[in-house]
């Protein structure tokens, strides 16, 4: 039963998809978009942290600031996703 299992681990180890290289220019720009994403987040989560005490916004508009942040975020997230698969589908095509 042992060797059926290993023998099964090796072959789906050995059949796992091989993945598109990425150029170091497309890494470069995957790294600097995740850190942008994060600042923004950062900033976002700032502002939300401070909503209210400081500007004097009621608890509907700094939940609705709260909503905008988390569409934008997601929606950056989605295009710079987006990318990346169409880099890694140029990639296959070359």
């Amino acid at each position: 039963m042992k060797t059926v299992l290993v023998l099964a681990m090796c072959i789906l180890g050995f059949s796992t998809v091989t993945l598109a290289e990425e150029t170091i220019v497309e890494k470069a720009t995957v790294t600097a978009k995740d850190a942008k994403r994060a600042v923004k987040k950062g900033v976002n989560r700032t502002k939300e942290a401070m909503c209210g005490k400081m500007t004097g916004d009621s608890k509907v508009e700094c939940l609705a600031k709260h909503a905008k942040h988390n569409v934008t975020e997601g929606a950056d997230a989605v295009k710079d996703k987006a990318s990346e698969v169409k880099n890694a589908v140029d990639s296959d095509k070359k």
